[in-house]
């Protein structure tokens, strides 16, 4: 029994699940990031992997975090998580006693699907996460490229608007200030405030603040047309990069992972008639588990090729 334990670590919640041979969750627990104290939110992942690991003989750990990692033991920063050249697995392996495997989050979404989901049998994909921000990973002829310092695959940081919204990566209209789920709920709650006569401003009970990524699609199947056009707009903006991105790498596949892609195929079924011709894109099979059966996955990822960073 060869069980693996894998830390998803994104700007809200934090997904650890203990992932079978055979790439199945056995075990999923999450909680929500605290994104107050590095120290306090590494300590809550020890806490929950410790009794995980002992009950099920787990020996590996992956941890797929955001922001920037270092000899894929440290992260420099991260813009929703206050990093500071943290030595992420250094710390989880003194506390768990355990080996531990640190990578990007979005990478390891791309490890979940080369793996276990939708990439099995394609040559070149891109993973798409759409979360608080935008990441992605890019594989090539079945390998992950990772580029000059392991930086590669920040998709949310192509510009779509060179005088757009301001960025916190220091740049302005990047992808994710239009196409993040951050982004479609701005967009959500703006539409309410104009519009107090909605459907969408009635579900919120008024208060634009309790507008989340679910509640327009809830609107728009009860026949809001404000959040048909909240919707329609969010989808423009995402077929937009998406496209960009398919005249660049022309992959087989794009695979679609993170919060508002469990709305299912209305996603896909939206974006269709506004992808350029030959585009594939599907929802990830995995149930927004990607990332987590990716970060289990790490080791064996960098086993199947030389990466150009050799300390694995």
């Amino acid at each position: 029994m060869n069980n693996l334990i894998g830390v998803d670590i994104g700007g809200t919640n934090v997904d650890i699940g203990v992932v079978s041979e055979d790439y199945k969750v056995l075990e999923y627990t999450k909680f929500k990031t605290n994104k107050a104290s590095v120290s306090a939110m590494l300590g809550d992942i020890c806490n929950t992997i410790i009794p995980l690991a002992k009950q099920y003989g787990c020996e590996i750990i992956g941890i797929g975090s955001p922001g920037r990692t270092v000899d894929n033991r440290r992260i420099l920063r991260a813009g929703n998580i206050p990093y500071d050249n943290t030595p992420v697995a250094d710390i989880i392996e003194s506390r768990t006693g355990k080996r531990v495997y640190l990578d990007n989050d979005a990478s390891c979404a791309l490890y979940g699907e080369k793996f276990a989901g939708a990439g099995r049998d394609v040559s070149n994909m891109i993973v798409i996460t759409i979360g608080t921000g935008i990441g992605g990973g890019i594989m090539i002829d079945r390998k992950t490229y990772h580029g000059t310092n392991n930086r590669a695959g920040e998709l949310g940081h192509f510009i779509m608007d060179i005088n757009g919204r301001a960025c916190s990566c220091g740049l302005h209209g990047c992808f994710e200030q239009y196409a993040s789920v951050k982004a479609f709920v701005i967009l959500a709650r703006k539409a309410a405030v104009e519009n107090k006569g909605s459907l969408l401003f009635e579900m919120a009970q008024g208060k634009p603040e309790n507008i989340g990524g679910r509640l327009p699609f809830r609107a728009m199947y009860l026949g809001c047309e404000i959040s048909k056009k909240v919707i329609d707009e969010y989808i423009y903006y995402l077929a937009c990069g998406i496209n960009s991105l398919a005249k660049i790498f022309q992959p087989d596949l794009f695979v679609l992972t993170g919060g508002l892609i469990n709305e299912g195929s209305i996603i896909t079924d939206l974006l269709s008639p506004r992808l350029l011709e030959g585009v594939n894109v599907k929802i990830s099979p995995l149930n927004g588990k990607a990332g987590l059966i990716g970060a289990a996955l790490i080791k064996k990822e960098r086993e199947s090729y030389c990466l150009s960073c050799e300390k694995v």
